[in-house]
Formats: C-alpha cells, structure tokens, sequence
C-alpha cells in the first residue's frame, strides 16, 4: 500500500482514510512546534495501542499541550490544523473515560484559555467542540463569549447546552438582550431546554417578549419553548393561530397547547390552556386526544370536558368521547360525576335532555365495569321510555353478565 493511501488508525482503534502525503517534517503554515504537535504528528498515523499511548500523554501535559496545538488551527485546513484537531480530539476522549476527572478538569480549563486567542471561527469551533464533551460550569463564562461570534454561535450554544446546569442555562439568558435577529430566536428557544426548575423565573418572560417581536417564521419555535416552560401566557397566541388561515401553523399550535397542558404548574393554567384549544376545536376528536394526553386521567378533571363531548350531535365525536370515559378512566368518583350528568339532563338541567344522550351514558355506564352503577342502572329499568329501559337492561348485562329476564322483571316489580 503505498503512502499515498495509507489508512490512519485513530486513538479508538477506528480507521480513518486520511488522503495526502504523510510528512515526518514540520507542517506548513504551523505557527508553533513543540513536543505536542511531535506527537500529534505521530499520532495521526499511530495504530490503535501507540494513539491511547499519545493521547494519554498529551492529556497529561494538557496545560502546556492545548495552547501549543490550538494555536496551530486556522482555516486554511493545512496539515498542521489536521493535526492539532486530531490530538485535541483523542485528549478528549482520553478525558472521557473513567478515572480520569482530574485531567478532563485540566483539559477543560485550558482549552477554555485558548479560546481567547483562536485564531478564528474554525479555530474556535474545534476547541469549543472539545468543551461539550469535557466542560462544566467553570468553562461557562469562556463559552457565553463565543455566542457573540456569529460564526461561533451554533457550536457554543449547543455545548452550553451539553453542560445543562443552572450557569449554563443563565449565561445564555445574560446574553440573550444583545443577541439580534435568527440567534436571539434560537438562543431564546434554547432555554427552554434545561427545563423550568433550572430556570430563574424570569427567563419565561425574556422568551415570551421575544416571542412579541418574532417574525411570523419564528414563532412555532418560541411557540413550542413556551409550552416546554409551562408559560400560559401563549395560551392565547395558540388559540388564535388554530382558528388561522394556515393548517400548518394551526397543526404546530395544537401540538403546543398539549404540551403546554402537560407543563403547566397550576391546575388553572392547565385549564386556561385546554379552554383555548376548545374555543377554537369544541367539537373535534382531536382536541379530545390532546386532552386526554395532558389532563385528568389520574383526578378525572378532564371528564366533565367528555361528557360535554358526549353531548355532540357530531357522531364521531360523541363515539370518541364514550369511549374514552369506558377506557381510559376508573374509580367510582368519576362512575358518580357520569350519573349526577345523566340526572341533570334528564331533570330538564342541561343543554341537550335527549332520549339519545342519555342511552350513550346508560351504555358507558354499563361498560366502565364499575359496579357502583349497579343500583341506579337497576332504577332505570323503572323509566316510562322504553328505549331507556332497554339501554339499561343492556347496561346491566355487560356490568353483571348474562341476567335471567325473570330477575330482571322481578326487579321492575
């Protein structure tokens, strides 16, 4: 094989092709060169046991080794700069390894330092790179600089990201009044990430007055950063985008007040959040899922939402919500909130006293399995409608299993 095509073996035992010349003396265009780039020049060719051996050195002189490599990346790409990325590289994953937190923290710190004097964006980017996997809150305040580099930006916000603690998450909020047009957006949206407990309590409001100045293009991201931030103040702004001219947009604002349903922190808020998604869809199986998804199945708050469904003259929608009250809810509070429902329509108190609304909860009733209902299924066998009597003759069938018509009429009389 000749040289010309030899495969590099990294310090993982990987293979890399590597194309060009391999050079024994000093690389062109190298700024510096020290005992760190000697090794990394051997270690791009190294075979799996003699890279660990490399990168395992380096990483113990990394306080003098990182400023000797980081000063030889620039963007010209050169060999030197192959070099210098490739042993930056194995340090790191020498770092990650088990065992080695004091040298990952040494890694760290210098390769924090040499952020101020990369030479530019690719210089900067293979250092900042290297902080995602080995960095912490120390490295923070190095990272949060980078931000302001457009060039820079993508690779440090998604390695303060990496870091995800409390400093991370408040250094890109410091810095978010300064940042202008696609990255005030996405750094905005990135907040939400960490999650609201790692969040001051502010940081919702910085993304929502962002959000009041966004593009129409940008929206669905803070959109969704709200909804993951429990923020029910873009309650509003979602129901308005479902009633809009774009299905698209209307489709991303369901999917952010179901998950802002689940985010929220205050039962009222969850409420403020649902009502909006049933303004705009009262009537739509839809809207039920996403309440189901977010609401209730634990405390049955939601069931009132699904009898009011089961009301629909829509009979797909009221299919839908029958059967969500016989699938996905148990216990014997919500089997009484459904009878106390059938009482009040039936005694002229609701909004729909149809004979067909109350069979639909004569057959939930029957079907949930509760045997609670027993008793006030067995009353109706006494109502003057005959298409009452038979629903809950039906009722009790699926609630006891087959019944011998004599006990049943004896229970009339």
């Amino acid at each position: 094989m000749s040289k010309e095509t030899k495969k590099v073996q990294n310090p993982g035992g990987g293979r890399a092709q590597r194309g060009g010349r391999r050079h024994s003396g000093a690389a062109s265009g190298a700024k510096k060169r020290g005992p760190a780039m000697t090794t990394a020049a051997k270690l791009v060719w190294a075979d799996a046991k003699d890279g660990e051996a490399a990168a395992k050195q380096l990483l113990k002189s990394a306080a003098s080794a990182v400023p000797e490599l980081a000063a030889n990346l620039n963007a010209s790409n050169d060999e030197a700069t192959v070099q210098a990325s490739f042993a930056l590289e194995a340090m790191t994953m020498a770092a990650s390894t088990p065992g080695q937190e004091p040298r990952r923290s040494s890694l760290a710190s210098a390769l924090a330092k040499a952020l101020d004097g990369a030479a530019d964006d690719v210089a900067r980017n293979v250092l900042i790179r290297a902080l995602q996997l080995v960095g912490g809150d120390k490295e923070v305040p190095a990272l949060a600089k980078c931000l302001e580099h457009e060039g820079s930006f993508d690779a440090a916000l998604l390695a303060l990201r990496q870091i995800g603690s409390e400093e991370a998450c408040l250094a890109i909020a410091n810095s978010l009044a300064s940042a202008k047009g696609r990255r005030r957006t996405v750094q905005a949206a990135a907040l939400a990430d960490f999650g609201y407990s790692c969040c001051h309590p502010d940081i919702p409001d910085q993304v929502a007055g962002v959000l009041a100045k966004a593009s129409p293009a940008d929206a669905p991201m803070l959109w969704a950063a709200l909804a993951k931030l429990g923020y029910a103040g873009v309650a509003p702004a979602l129901g308005k985008a479902l009633k809009g001219e774009s299905k698209s947009r209307a489709a991303v604002a369901r999917g952010c007040l179901s998950l802002l349903a689940r985010n929220c922190l205050t039962e009222d808020d969850v409420a403020a959040a649902i009502a909006e998604l049933f303004k705009a869809e009262r009537e739509s199986v839809p809207s039920m899922m996403a309440l189901m998804d977010n609401t209730g199945e634990e405390d049955g708050s939601s069931v009132p939402y699904l009898l009011g469904m089961a009301s629909s003259e829509d009979k797909v929608v009221q299919e839908a919500a029958a059967n969500l009250l016989i699938e996905d809810f148990a216990g014997s509070s919500v089997t009484e909130t459904i009878m106390l429902f059938y009482q009040q329509h039936n005694d002229g108190k609701g909004k729909h006293d149809g004979s067909e609304l109350k069979q639909v909860l004569i057959r939930v009733l029957g079907r949930r399995g509760d045997v609670a209902a027993r008793p006030f299924l067995m009353s109706l066998l006494h109502d003057p409608e005959a298409a009452i009597r038979k629903s809950a003759m039906e009722a009790i069938e699926n609630l006891m299993g087959q019944l011998d018509r004599r006990v049943l009429v004896a229970a009339i009389l």
